[in-house]
């Protein structure tokens, strides 16, 4: 499989619109948790679930870089996953595969690295806790978990993310949901309540957001506890 594509190749799958290439290259170019994940990935060597996986390009920079790993994104758009769709089949990648699925419904199988994107603060309170517990289920099972979101009222970054939300709602980008961004203490409690090891860290890079990395380890098998789920 070809290795280190450049933007222009990668975004030349997305078809015959400028502004859509445009936001590949440049999502892919500047947006720090492509690499970072990529690193993860390389590093867990396990199948990946991208949930709320938008067009694919976690799964697109995965193959354009030569990682093979199963691929599996689901996201609530069908018009977006009609494009990642129509993007893997640009290249012939195989091993990757997208489906039209709510983060709530999407199968999680044990072991992987599960990535969660941009998608928290798209759910109210209460589905955000059914979320949070799904995901330490998997951490329990041996899946390694990358959330990245923005945390609720932390300055001029907040604001700056307050108005992107809003763009990509006047545009159609995003089509509905919520704009709730979590506390990192609504997080990292559901996690560390069980045990888990978690890890916060910025994560903006070169950009005006307001965004953080969440890391949930795995469990190691020898320290499985029973599961407690939400009320």
């Amino acid at each position: 499989m070809p290795k280190d594509r450049s933007l222009p190749d990668i975004s030349r799958a997305y078809g015959h619109s400028r502004w859509l290439r445009g936001y590949v290259s440049g999502k892919i170019g500047w947006d720090p948790i492509f690499p970072l994940a990529r690193h993860e990935i390389i590093h867990r060597n396990q199948p990946v679930i991208d949930i709320g996986c938008g067009i694919g390009l976690l799964g697109i920079s995965m193959r354009a870089a030569g990682i093979a790993l199963r691929y599996r994104g689901t996201d609530i758009s069908a018009w977006k996953v009609n494009l990642g769709k129509e993007a893997v089949r640009y290249y012939g990648f195989e091993n990757a595969g997208f489906e039209v699925c709510d983060a709530l419904s999407t199968t999680i199988t044990p072991g992987a690295t599960i990535c969660l994107i941009d998608v928290l603060h798209y759910l109210d309170a209460d589905d955000q806790q059914r979320m949070l517990f799904r995901l330490a289920d998997a951490a329990e099972e041996g899946s390694l978990i990358l959330i990245r979101t923005a945390l609720r009222g932390l300055g001029w970054r907040y604001t700056a993310t307050l108005i992107e939300e809003w763009w990509t709602r006047a545009t159609g980008w995003i089509r509905g949901g919520q704009i709730n961004f979590p506390t990192s203490e609504e997080i990292l409690g559901v996690f560390e309540d069980r045990g888990l090891r978690a890890e916060i860290s910025p994560l903006w890079g070169k950009t005006p957001f307001a965004s953080y990395l969440v890391k949930i380890h795995p469990r190691a098998k020898s320290a499985a506890q029973p599961r407690r789920r939400a009320a």
